[in-house]
């Protein structure tokens, strides 16, 4: 038998059960504010969308750096509900398992009596919370929008009875873990595809599409022997790296590309602002339709794609133009022995990684003849037309799950789903 409903008055809540009451964030939740000083911790923690909490050296090369003065960064504690104010409409929200301190662009919060913790991390998760959110967020870029504590007390939310909270808590937690489990296992899918996809281009601009050639050794570390007939060089010679810096004051209807409109590892521009809509105020480099646009900062990540059109990129990029065969140049620099090597040059910046102008062009290279080139690109274009095919199926999968995963716990912290009998 269905329960008895009730309208909450809330449009993003609707409708809750009869027996449920309505309370602001502030009676559930109490904030924190202690300050690392004097320093009781130097265990900085950080906060990854999607993942929760996590100590800082472990969550890899995501988001911002933290700072080496941690004084004023707060004291997170066990059990409390870390949330970051510039990252909650997106769900950058999750319970801290560690004593450890976090930016001071993070809320600290701990739980009333007769709130469960995880209950409230449920619901901060939900898409209709982030989005009435989203109408007191203040800030000028979209990026940067920030949620003031006080503006997120303010906010109603439904509460069932302490006993109800811990046992949706605990049903969320299993159905969460089973759909986080499907997520992953696609993951790795999409992982293995896209290594595969680089291993098929590193041997196709290596060793050619032919295996009766005669070889040679390269001379470079990784690849071994090459066909006899390709030029061993340097990139300098390949490509010139070119130096164009303008005032952006003059070219405000200009195309503007940055490292962040680039997707890792595959060459593709993903979408571009005008240099005004971008909001730029610093000199950036004039490029040309046709150039390589090639990112210097975090090189790791393998930022690097073709032109389609003349516009400005930030200065942590490089435009370069080559007399070669644009597009097998693409596939060379998107190679794993081409990455391996600018991983040499910088992998003792830890804070920034960065390859300069003169390194990038004392990479060593190898290339075939033009022919050569254009009979690989058409290879590699249709290859990789095809295993791309394969990891965006992939990935609408993961779209479905995470759905899937943000109306199951929307309906159940409102009450329009109840846990099954037999999972009390």
């Amino acid at each position: 038998m269905a329960r008895e409903m009730k309208d909450s008055g809330i449009q993003w809540i609707g409708e809750i059960p009869s027996d449920w009451k309505l309370n602001r964030i502030q009676y559930c939740l109490l904030e924190i504010k202690e300050k690392n000083l004097p320093i009781q911790t130097s265990q900085v923690l950080s906060l990854v969308k999607d993942k929760g909490v996590m100590l800082y050296e472990d969550k890899g090369n995501i988001g911002n750096k933290a700072k080496e003065n941690i004084t004023d960064y707060k004291l997170a504690y066990p059990n409390t509900l870390i949330v970051n104010s510039m990252n909650i409409l997106i769900g950058s929200v999750g319970i801290s398992n560690y004593f450890g301190c976090v930016s001071p662009v993070y809320y600290v919060f701990k739980e009333t009596d007769n709130v469960e913790l995880r209950f409230i991390n449920y619901i901060f998760n939900t898409r209709e919370l982030q989005t009435e959110l989203r109408k007191y967020a203040n800030g000028i870029l979209e990026i940067r929008l920030r949620v003031s504590a006080d503006d997120i007390f303010k906010r109603k939310i439904s509460l069932p009875s302490i006993y109800e909270q811990k046992k949706i808590a605990n049903y969320l937690d299993i159905k969460c873990n089973e759909t986080d489990s499907l997520v992953s296992d696609i993951q790795s899918q999409i992982d293995i595809l896209e290594d595969y996809k680089k291993s098929i281009i590193t041997e196709a601009v290596t060793k050619g599409l032919h295996l009766n050639v005669e070889m040679k050794d390269s001379g470079i570390g990784g690849i071994g022997k090459v066909p006899k007939d390709w030029k061993i060089t340097r990139f300098k010679y390949v490509g010139i790296i070119k130096s164009n810096l303008v005032n952006v004051n003059l070219y405000q209807e200009y195309p503007q590309i940055s490292p962040d409109n680039i997707a890792k590892d595959s060459g593709v521009l993903l979408g571009y602002n005008t240099v005004a809509e971008a909001g730029v105020i610093s000199d950036n480099h004039l490029f040309y339709k046709g150039q390589i646009l090639y990112s210097k900062i975090r090189p790791k990540l393998n930022k690097v794609t073709i032109a389609p059109f003349d516009g400005l990129c930030s200065a942590d990029m490089y435009p370069i133009e080559t007399q070669e065969y644009t597009r097998f140049i693409l596939y060379m620099m998107l190679s794993q022995y081409f990455l391996n090597q600018v991983a040499l040059v910088t992998e003792d910046r830890v804070k920034m990684p960065k390859i300069n102008k003169e390194e990038l062009g004392e990479i060593k290279v190898v290339f075939p003849i033009r022919n050569i080139q254009k009979e690989i690109v058409k290879y590699l274009d249709q290859k990789c037309l095809e295993i791309d095919a394969v990891i965006e199926d992939k990935k609408k999968q993961l779209e479905v799950l995470e759905q899937y995963k943000k109306s199951f716990i929307y309906e159940y912290v409102t009450g329009k789903k109840e846990v099954p009998k037999n999972n009390v």
